[in-house]
């Protein structure tokens, strides 16, 4: 009996120094971002994404393990700009914000299409902003996974950009940082005519006066000089212009009820759009809309035919573009995110008659342009539209006939680097003086 109960004792204390060494081993994976935290990152964020219906890359669980997490499978045979259309010469640029195998974070660089070259690359220093914002630990909120979400580009050279889902940053031509404004700001960033910052941001608490519970996104106004100036409730807006059935009557009641994704400020007034409205696209109503933010007057608002859009523009003539990913907010028995006709769309709205065109659909279907998540659109000047099929890490320049050139942003053979909202720049929207003489350490 004795040694029965020394066996047991024995046995017992091995258990606990086994799991005292899980227990020390979880603190450290937790804290250091050692093995296996990687592999648990990933699942955790493919659980997360499904239950919450929050954006996130087509990838499986196996491919998030295997590679980095900024990193995809290729789906195209090159890298780089391929030219796809030899009587075309494209003087524009791109401001490219994507992942770096070289650097292991995002960068941004100015990259000149004629020329095939970079120009200027800058490289933030993500555990500096880190550093200052303690109040942001998790997600996008990372070194691995920090985004610089579509960077601005100022006339002096310097960058204006979030994380996604964080504070705001502004870095100079040499990649210093100059401020950092801690709030909950994601997605689009844009200035307004009065030389003010644009985006979207999220409002802490539970929304003004609904019945349940909601996350409150909103149209957020900064200054030049990193201060918050004012932020407007969407929630607020839609239920003053008699729009609770957009937060309660459709479908099945979620917190993220609106997700507002593009907040584009009118700088010159065609149609209807005067300076001082804002274009809004909220991607879980699959609406997009007009507003005059400080009076919370609508001039219009449109649900579909689109299908959870993103970016949404307005045109010279006052008709509105809206980059259509055209996707459904679920997942298919295999646990496939779905896209409706398995490419995204772009639809162009004429507020005067309530129709809507989609002219470049023939080439977007023959040429597989879809974006299940995320996505950019912007038609230019001659009518050709910019696309950024940010799922799959390229970019494309397209007539209503063809593919004039595609840019990919490959990081290895058989890898692409993840982009985060890249912009295309018109040559007369990029002044270079800043490049000039530049002395950087």
């Amino acid at each position: 009996m004795l040694k029965f109960n020394n066996s047991i004792h024995s046995l017992l204390g091995i258990l606990y120094l086994v799991a005292l060494g899980f227990f020390i081993w979880g603190l450290a994976v937790g804290k250091y971002q050692v093995f296996p935290w990687t592999q648990i990152d990933a699942i955790y964020s493919e659980v997360h994404a499904y239950l919450s219906f929050e954006e996130a890359p087509e990838k499986t669980t196996t491919e998030k393990v295997m590679l980095h997490h900024q990193e995809n499978r290729s789906e195209f045979e090159f890298g780089g700009l391929r030219i796809r259309d030899a009587t075309f010469s494209d003087p524009g640029y791109l401001l490219i914000s994507g992942f770096s195998k070289t650097h292991s974070q995002v960068v941004v660089e100015l990259y000149s299409i004629a020329q095939d070259k970079i120009l200027h690359r800058w490289v933030p220093d993500i555990g500096e902003i880190l550093e200052r914002t303690p109040e942001f630990s998790d997600g996008p909120n990372m070194v691995k996974s920090y985004r610089v979400q579509h960077p601005l580009l100022l006339e002096d050279g310097g960058l204006v950009f979030t994380s996604g889902a964080g504070p705001m940053v502004k870095i100079n031509r040499c990649s210093e940082i100059e401020w950092v404004l801690v709030h909950k700001f994601h997605h689009s960033i844009e200035l307004d005519h009065l030389g003010n910052i644009v985006t979207c941001s999220k409002i802490d608490g539970e929304g003004p006066g609904t019945i349940l519970p909601i996350r409150d996104d909103a149209i957020a106004v900064v200054s030049p000089d990193g201060t918050l100036v004012d932020e407007y409730s969407i929630t607020k807006i839609l239920l003053e212009n008699g729009h609770r059935t957009l937060i309660y009557g459709i479908g099945r009641f979620e917190y993220n009820r609106i997700h507002l994704n593009d907040a584009h400020p009118i700088v010159e007034e065609a149609g209807m759009a005067k300076t001082g409205d804002v274009l809004i696209s909220s991607r879980h109503l699959s609406t997009g809309g007009l507003v005059e933010p400080q009076s919370s007057t609508i001039n219009w608002l449109k649900t579909g035919p689109w299908l959870n859009q993103h970016d949404i523009n307005l045109l010279p003539d006052g008709r509105y573009s809206i980059f259509g990913n055209d996707m459904v907010r679920g997942y298919d028995k295999t646990g496939n995110m779905l896209i409706e006709k398995g490419v995204s769309d772009i639809y162009i709205y004429d507020p005067d008659t309530d129709t809507v065109t989609q002219p470049y659909s023939a080439v977007m279907r023959g040429e597989k342009i879809g974006s299940l998540t995320q996505g950019r659109s912007r038609v230019l000047a001659n009518g050709d539209v910019y696309i950024e099929q940010t799922d799959s890490a390229r970019m494309l320049r397209i007539s209503d006939q063809g593919v004039r050139w595609e840019y990919v942003n490959a990081v290895s053979e058989n890898t692409v680097g993840a982009l985060h909202w890249s912009r295309y720049l018109d040559e007369n929207e990029v002044n270079l003086h800043w490049l000039k003489d530049l002395d950087c350490k």
